[in-house]
């Protein structure tokens, strides 16, 4: 059997029963439908959840009567005596080879239906802790005629959610948590999370309350359904996940659009509580201060490299500054955020959708970032005296998730500039020490002057893609636009740079709003397509691909006979040659085909010689490495009749 390895290994997602575009386009329908017809679109929402029952009755049904008929072969040879014994012999493998991964499917769909979800986590307050804060939602309690919560949970994310945890999985009575997290009240003043309280509220005391949380739980459990049929085959197998494939996306895309009306909805009900305006704010304020505490946290963890524990005050750091965003930067948040379009990766909608549904057109296209919060902020009018204890809580939470990882990368910091030191003192350094010298340079001294060393390096080696990359980064870094013109002379040495270079590009020009980001995103997106369309032929050796000659200087002929050199036990020969790929015949790619001795003397198998070369080092090309045996044994033929193919190797 012919074995082969790439030299280079790289993740591609996995695929989906139905392509995105396809997705958006059956959501789009269905919005429209549901705006047209809210009652009869919910109607029909709920006949597709009793339709999804009805496919998982008749796929646990269906296991139960395999595993059912697996039990009575027993009986069945017990009673029968030789006939049935032939009997167990035909049946058995069939049964067992249907029977194992049902009664998997059986398990998994029984505990996705009935199995509780985890118990939120969090500081619980009690009533006499904050007696302000349930004053309030006493009164919006009564003001929206909804459920009480049985739990209130403190966190340290800057969100706020409720969770409904009903008795029996997706069923039964449930219990109710608002969980608030410690960094949005520090930065919303008292009416706007009441109003954030109430859009959550909404969701219980709305009409779709209890119904779209039984949706939200049975989409989790068609997600584990349509994950598991994926493994189904056979004659019973194909049919079931072939109801599943199409079952799964439409409730998808059904649900999907029932999940964003019930946003509105929620944004309606607020708004009714509190009034349209302090709405409005309240969801301008939450998109602003998400990035603000973004940035916030950004800047705290870039201390990483000089203090070897995090800071101890950290969320008394986030209450002191909370509303201290300069108002240019609150107001370049905002339009990024109302820059968001529609998409079908949150059933939230965009935030210039929700404020239009809110205030109508004009003050969505006036909007201007909320002022900062005048008088004491939402965790100090809530949580009163207990304050303090709540932000020493979560700081010491904080404190036992960071200090670990904190730690690690100050020792790594530490280890990049002995590095560094290590490479500064070579006074001749090889193209790889040096390319090193400028990454480390760059990372940890990213405010010092590189232009005499990457000037040295690109003279030195003008047609390494590396120098240009590193000198745009830098130079974009320290705000300096010409970057842009260096990373474009990278991707023209190496096309292989065209992510990392639109990467930072984009980065660079979407902070400053720059229309030229959305062209990087653009490049981006097509160089991803290409490489997924390309990665398949290019991982994978095709003995029918055209091969031609390899054409590589003598310098890189040197380095992969030295590798094969230095790891050539069991290996009596090697062929190079160009693969020729029919999806893109530009890409340079090669072959590296090894005669081995025979077996015995040699003792190890063809895929170990073969793993062991293609692991031996930095190869100076795309190389997949193959065994002339078994289907790759055709190749040999082909490749001594290409000129110097043939590497020389000495004995």
């Amino acid at each position: 059997m012919g074995e082969n390895r790439s030299t280079r290994q790289e993740e591609r997602l996995g695929g989906c029963d139905i392509e995105l575009p396809e997705f958006e386009r059956m959501v789009a329908r269905l919005e429209l439908k549901s705006q047209q017809t809210p009652a009869a679109y919910r109607f029909n929402v709920a006949l597709l959840a009793l339709l999804g029952f009805a496919i998982l009755a008749l796929i646990i049904g269906s296991a139960g009567t395999v595993l059912l008929m697996l039990v009575a072969i027993p009986f069945l040879l017990w009673s029968g005596g030789l006939h049935a014994l032939w009997t167990y012999v035909w049946l058995g493998k069939i049964l067992l080879l249907l029977a194992v991964p049902l009664w998997f499917l059986v398990r998994a769909s029984l505990s996705a239906l009935l199995t509780r979800f985890p118990i939120p986590q969090g500081l619980e307050l009690r009533r006499e802790q904050a007696p302000a804060l349930f004053e309030a939602m006493d009164a919006m309690r009564v003001r929206m005629k909804g459920p009480r919560f049985h739990h209130v949970l403190v966190t340290g994310e800057l969100n706020a959610a409720v969770v409904q945890r009903p008795l029996f999985g997706l069923f039964g009575p449930a219990r109710n948590y608002l969980i608030l997290g410690l960094p949005l009240l520090e930065s919303l003043s008292p009416q706007e999370a009441l109003a954030v309280v109430a859009h959550e509220y909404g969701h219980l005391a709305g009409s779709h309350g209890r119904f779209g949380a039984f949706i939200y739980r049975l989409r989790n459990t068609w997600g584990t359904v349509h994950a598991i049929s994926q493994q189904w085959q056979g004659a019973a197998g194909a049919p079931l996940r072939r109801m599943v494939a199409w079952y799964a996306p439409h409730f998808n895309a059904y649900t999907f659009v029932l999940a964003r009306a019930n946003e509105y909805q929620a944004d309606a009900a607020a708004a009714e509580l509190v009034g349209a305006d302090v709405t409005a704010s309240a969801l301008k304020r939450v998109d602003v201060s998400s990035a603000h505490f973004g940035k916030f946290m950004e800047q705290t963890f870039s201390q990483t490299a000089d203090s070897p524990t995090p800071p101890a005050d950290f969320c008394t750091r986030w209450a002191t500054v909370a509303n201290d965003a300069p108002a240019e930067q609150a107001q370049r948040w905002l339009r990024r955020a109302l820059a968001v379009s529609r998409g079908v990766s949150d059933t939230h909608p965009p935030l210039k959708e929700r404020l239009r549904a809110l205030q109508g057109d004009a003050a969505t296209a006036a909007a201007q970032a909320p002022a900062p919060v005048e008088g004491p902020s939402a965790a100090l009018a809530w949580l009163g005296a207990c304050v303090e204890t709540v932000r020493h809580s979560m700081q010491q939470q904080w404190l036992e998730g960071v200090t670990g990882p904190w730690a690690q990368q100050h020792q790594a910091a530490l280890e990049q500039r002995q590095r560094l030191d290590v490479l500064c003192a070579i006074e001749h350094p090889t193209q790889a020490e040096h390319a090193e010298r400028l990454k480390l340079s760059l990372a940890c001294e990213p405010q010092a002057d590189l232009a005499a060393d990457l000037a040295s390096f690109r003279t030195t080696y003008p047609d390494s893609a590396l120098g240009p990359y590193i000198e745009g980064a830098w130079r974009l870094d320290n705000s300096d636009e010409t970057g842009l013109h260096h990373l474009e002379q990278a991707i023209g040495l190496d096309s292989d740079a065209t992510k990392p270079v639109c990467e930072k590009a984009f980065a660079y020009l979407k902070e400053r709003e720059d229309t030229r980001a959305d062209d990087y995103q653009r490049r981006w997106v097509e160089r991803d397509e290409f490489e997924r369309d390309l990665a398949p032929q290019l991982e994978q050796l095709d003995v029918t691909h055209e091969l031609r000659a390899h054409e590589l200087p003598e310098a890189q002929i040197a380095t992969i006979t030295a590798l094969i050199q230095a790891h050539r036990a069991g290996v009596t020969g090697a062929y190079l040659a160009r693969r020729v790929l029919p999806a893109h015949p530009g890409v340079l790619t090669y072959v590296l085909a090894l005669d081995l001795e025979p077996a015995p003397p040699r003792l190890e198998m063809p895929h170990d010689i073969v793993d062991r070369i293609a692991r031996t080092g930095a190869w100076p090309a795309h190389v997949i490495v193959c065994a002339l045996e078994g289907k790759n044994a055709v190749l040999r033929a082909r490749m001594q009749a290409l000129p110097e193919a043939s590497l020389v190797l000495q004995d």
